[in-house]
């Protein structure tokens, strides 16, 4: 076997992708013969092939989402074009998500054929249709190629509103769902209902994957008890039962009960059961944000002009507000910088946050990996765990937010490789310990288009750090496109920040 026959098999887990990654490099076309992989890369295989669990793991990894395959094809070209299985909607929205180019082509492939025009010309999927136009696949050719083709399904995807006939068999179809919702699940109906309603809008569109996704949404709210078996199932797989002993089961009740009554907020994304559930598991980690405020986060400090400390600003306060949405008043967020060290930064809402991040202003070096061990991993685990093990409530989750690449000047220790070092000394610290190794997650996110910054995390993803979680996408570029959507927004941070949390990379 090989890293291109496990990526075309759907065969590839964590484990085995390490060891190809030793002496492979995860965007290398294949050059092997007779088994139908020369030429592609190991992304462009698992997504042609349909294997959407391959898909996320190479491009958690760190695989190019537009990589080129022979004859200079995206893997997203190559899905619309000779996508097979029945996951190619998840996989066009995996690549979309990562940041593919919806309007990629050439005039040497199919004489500049797009990815919408693909699928336009091949399967005809409407929900992958609809996602590449809402990702801006459309243009005028593809217009009118779906005109031409009068498939009322299609017309809707692509957002037409030329066939309207279909408009009353949707509404009925969705009253019909509601009713036997209704009387499955009487003292819920309201809440379910109407976040279905909002989330599944009349478009004059009912086929059998918009009937599948209404009886999904209209699944029944999950109890306080149901929550609190997830609990003990989280704990027990990532062995955590160190930190909810019998002391804890007062917070666990409570972050039970939060989560319960936010499946009643219709205006969240948060309050729909599943994503509930989910960030009961975020919840039972102590979330420490560690900012970037050196010099080159301010506008002027920058070659871009970017205002990469305002951006900044915005998006740690969402993700505050997700991560103490379901725990108890006195628990919140531990907010940390490089260079400013504001009194009075644990365990923050909202407003606190709002304030500090207000008065910070950019200066000084990236002494990223020295600060860490200072101002986080000696005082929250080091020093706590000898002490007193108790005083460490709850496992870490350090979510670092940098613009550039580590620096400390001439009198500092700081290295390109300290905060690698430093990440490294912490697992080498539970282990000594006798602790979990998910005692501490990290997620390391960009901020700024600094294409140094990019190559640094790069390296640093190459690494295969274990509980070391790189994100994709450059966050404040995503956060702008998202910004005025804010369910869309929402979504997506949670999904940023459970990464680590549910170990996605882990296939």
């Amino acid at each position: 076997m090989s890293l291109h026959s496990d990526a075309a098999a759907g065969a590839l887990t964590h484990a085995t992708l390490n060891n190809y990654l030793n002496t492979c490099k995860i965007n290398e076309p294949s050059t092997e013969r007779g088994n139908g992989t020369i030429g592609l890369t190991p992304l462009a295989l698992a997504a042609r092939n349909g294997h959407a669990d391959t898909v996320r793991l190479l491009l958690e990894k760190g695989a190019a989402v537009d990589a080129l395959s022979s004859q200079l094809r995206t893997p997203l070209w190559i899905v619309t074009a000779r996508g097979q299985g029945d996951n190619r909607a998840e996989i066009v929205q995996l690549l979309l998500r990562y940041g593919a180019d919806p309007k990629y082509s050439l005039p040497t492939l199919q004489n500049g054929s797009t990815p919408l025009e693909n699928e336009l010309r091949q399967q005809k999927d409407p929900d992958v249709i609809q996602l590449l136009v809402q990702s801006g696949g459309k243009t005028d050719k593809v217009i009118s190629l779906a005109a031409s083709l009068g498939i009322p399904e299609i017309d809707t995807a692509m957002g037409s509103s030329k066939h309207g006939s279909n408009v009353l068999e949707t509404i009925v179809s969705l009253i019909i769902a509601v009713i036997l919702y209704i009387f499955g699940w009487v003292h819920n109906a309201a809440i379910a209902a109407g976040s279905v309603l909002k989330k599944y809008p009349i478009c004059g569109r009912m086929d059998s994957s918009m009937e599948k996704k209404v009886h999904e949404e209209l699944s029944p709210p999950k109890t306080k008890e149901e929550f609190k078996k997830s609990i003990g199932d989280f704990v027990a797989k990532h062995k955590l039962g160190k930190f909810f002993r019998e002391d804890s089961q007062q917070l666990l009740e409570s972050i039970a009960a939060k989560a319960v009554e936010l499946q009643g907020d219709a205006t969240s994304t948060l309050g729909q059961p599943e994503n509930s559930e989910n960030l009961i598991k975020l919840a039972l980690y102590q979330p420490v944000i560690y900012c970037d405020d050196s010099g080159s986060m301010d506008p002027m400090g920058n070659n871009d002009g970017e205002n990469r400390i305002g951006d900044q600003r915005d998006l740690v306060r969402r993700v505050a507000s997700i991560c103490t949405k379901i725990v108890p008043d006195e628990l919140g967020v531990h907010l940390r910088f490089i260079n400013n060290e504001p009194d009075n930064s644990d365990n923050l809402r909202m407003d606190e946050i709002q304030n500090i991040m207000d008065q910070v202003r950019p200066l000084g070096c990236t002494e990223i990996g020295t600060q860490l061990r200072n101002r986080i991993l000696q005082p929250l685990l080091y020093s706590r765990y000898n002490e007193n093990v108790k005083n460490l409530k709850r496992p870490l989750f350090i979510s670092i937010i940098t613009d550039g690449i580590p620096y400390g000047g001439s009198r500092s220790p700081e290295t390109r490789n300290t905060l690698r070092d430093e990440i490294k000394k912490c697992q080498e610290y539970l282990l000594e310990n006798g602790l979990p190794s998910r005692t501490v997650v990290f997620q390391i996110s960009q901020i700024g288009s600094d294409k140094h910054s990019k190559e640094f995390l790069q390296s640093l993803r190459e690494e295969n750090l274990e509980n070391v979680y790189i994100t994709a996408q450059q966050l404040d570029s995503r956060f702008r496109e998202l910004r005025d959507n804010e369910k869309d927004l929402e979504a997506w941070l949670f999904e940023t920040l459970l990464e680590p949390i549910l170990d996605k990379k882990s296939g």
